[in-house]
């Protein structure tokens, strides 16, 4: 009976993960859970490029101010009290 063809019902809001496991049992509901885990982590978008590693060009593109080309100093401290 296992070729049986079932009919596709779509998912129930109401339903609750125990009734999904009482329904199917554990081991169907714990490897599609892993399943759409490791599905939707392949599906992310990359991680985000950080502004200083993006080349001038770029940084322009997006409305960036360029970079430095000289590396800027540590202000000065201020001047002491007398």
């Amino acid at each position: 009976m296992a070729d049986v063809i079932r009919p596709v019902f779509a998912p129930r809001t109401e339903d609750t993960l125990e009734d999904i496991i009482a329904r199917h049992g554990i081991r169907k509901v714990g490897f599609a859970l892993l399943r759409a885990l490791l599905r939707h982590r392949a599906k992310r978008p990359p991680p985000l490029v950080d502004a200083d590693t993006l080349t001038p060009y770029l940084r322009r593109d997006v409305g960036l101010p360029p970079e430095a080309r000289i590396a800027r100093r540590p202000p000065l401290p201020p001047f002491p009290l007398r």
